[in-house]
């Protein structure tokens, strides 16, 4: 699976298997990336001669996945179609082999010289119970990996690149805030995660916040004034409606509800939310339900 994640156009997933539904976790999978400017991790957007850290969110039905990962970023090149690629030489690295690391991520400098109006480009694979290869370009072991691209705008003057926000008080369960607990091993019951039936029906509640969608230089009278959303949902077992909502720049309406109904299998059942605004800026958010 190629997952691509542009600042330009939002997070891409590739192919899975046709019968498999998109929003259900059954094998490791990556979700979403992140990029935080250090000392400002609200903004998604470094400028020149800035430090930032980009990371992937990994999901899957385990507690810890074992993982490794290459990365480089580069000043990326004119785009032909949807494909991203380095202008250059790219300008830092990063290697980790299976173990070494819980969560694939890169912290890097961008150079004082960049042109504020280019981007840099993010390239690299994840590669699950494995390692990289010595060129980066794939994996050791039977697991292929999953190749990511980041495209990356830098901060301009009039266009600073902030990452939407996932509230907690603002993701409920069946109308009542859905804690944020650790999700752990074995039996969940009387832990404090929320308890639901076998085969019961709920649902699942997210309230945004305007201050999610960043104005836009408006060059034009019918260009869009600020960004728009995509909010994504993932299990790992049950049934959920979809995997996906968007809410358009003009949209008024804010909260995003999408029914699940939990697995005959009683257990813990892990929930990934993620947030974009389709020019790179997003958000992660882990919940879990107890199946009794």
């Amino acid at each position: 699976m190629l997952v691509a994640v542009g600042l330009l156009g939002g997070l891409l997933f590739g192919c899975d298997e046709p019968l498999k539904p998109v929003e259900l976790v059954v094998e490791p999978r990556v979700l979403g990336g992140r990029v935080e400017v250090t000392g400002d991790a609200g903004r998604a957007a470094p400028a020149p001669g800035e430090s930032a850290t980009a990371t992937f969110l990994v999901a899957a039905p385990e507690l810890q996945p074992s993982l490794g990962f290459a990365f480089a970023v580069c000043r990326a090149a004119a785009r032909q179609g949807s494909r991203t690629t380095c202008a250059d030489e790219p300008f830092a690295q990063v290697s980790s082999d299976n173990g070494q690391a819980d969560t694939p991520s890169f912290a890097f400098d961008v150079p004082t010289e960049m042109d504020p109006s280019g981007r840099l480009a993010l390239l690299g694979i994840i590669c699950p119970d494995g390692s990289p290869s010595a060129d980066g370009r794939s994996c050791e072991g039977s697991d292929p990996g999953t190749p990511v691209a980041l495209e990356l705008e830098l901060s301009r003057e009039d266009d600073v690149n902030e990452n939407p926000e996932l509230q907690p008080e603002g993701i409920a369960f069946d109308g009542d805030v859905w804690p944020e607990l650790a999700a752990l091993a074995g039996d969940c019951a009387g832990l404090g995660f929320v308890e639901v039936a076998a085969g019961s029906k709920h649902s699942i509640t997210i309230e945004l916040d305007e201050s999610d969608r960043d104005p836009l230089p408006r060059p034009g009278k019918l260009d869009p004034s600020r960004e728009s959303l995509q909010l994504s949902h993932f299990a790992t077992a049950g049934d959920l409606a979809r995997a996906f909502d968007a809410i358009a720049w003009d949209s008024e309406q804010l909260a995003r509800q999408v029914s699940w109904t939990a697995p005959k299998q009683p257990g813990l059942v892990r929930f990934w939310l993620v947030l974009r605004d389709f020019r790179g800026g997003s958000a992660f958010s882990e919940r879990a339900v107890c199946v009794l």
